[in-house]
């Protein structure tokens, strides 16, 4: 019900952002001429004055019709463009929003306890790389990922680096573990959920600055697979 409606005023907006003619009545009375013994009707028109053609013209019926200029109309398309756009990409991240909800629900619901050993060998790996992630440098932790992996991975931190910045983990504790249902062959995707202080430093600032960001960040808890 909510996205037919959401897509119905969408269409409705188009609607009204369509451009639309302009009439206004020629002479003050509906006999064309102004007077009381004036003549019927207006014929149409368009006509030159001064070799420049006219921004109006007139109807059988004696109303008057304004041509739009080709700045307006160049207006009316832009604003209606931006319009599209800017639905569009609501639209898109909102899907986007309902995807990850909806993983992550499923994620929540399709769950088992990881056995001992296989817990104690996913959080040895992931403190390794937690700890080794603020250096920018994950090469002393790429036996624990998989080639593929370490390069997303290490694309972001060479970003970092390029803004001389760092992202610091503080205080990381893993909070659960768990494994991920159906099961896949040849792998395991686990949910773990984990706390930590999360925020960046910059080689650039003092360390005032640097500091004063440590202390506006929280230990907060989060998941991911």
């Amino acid at each position: 019900m909510k996205k037919a409606l959401i897509f119905i005023l969408f269409i409705l907006c188009l609607i009204v952002l369509l451009p639309s003619p302009v009439a206004a009545r020629a002479g003050g009375s509906s006999g064309g001429s102004g007077g009381s013994g004036g003549s019927g009707g207006s014929s149409p028109t368009s006509g030159y004055v001064g070799g420049r053609s006219r921004d109006y013209y007139y109807d059988d019926a004696g109303y008057r019709h304004y041509y739009k200029s080709l700045m307006r109309r160049l207006f009316d398309s832009i604003v209606t463009l931006l319009f599209v756009f800017v639905s569009l990409g609501i639209m898109i991240w909102r899907k986007v929003r309902d995807w990850l909800t909806g993983r992550r629900k499923r994620a929540l619901a399709d769950t088992m306890p990881l056995d001992a050993e296989t817990a104690a060998r996913f959080e040895n790996a992931f403190y390794q790389i937690e700890t080794a992630w603020p250096s920018n440098d994950l090469s002393n932790v790429a036996d624990l990922m998989t080639p593929h992996f370490q390069h997303q991975q290490q694309r972001i931190l060479n970003r970092y680096q390029r803004h001389h910045k760092h992202n610091q983990l503080e205080s990381i504790a893993i909070v659960s573990t768990e494994l991920l249902l159906p099961e896949k062959p040849n792998r395991q995707d686990i949910l773990v959920t984990a706390q930590m202080r999360d925020y960046f430093t910059d080689e650039r600032q003092t360390a005032t600055v640097n500091d004063q960001r440590r202390e506006a960040a929280y230990i907060e808890r989060f998941s991911e697979i």
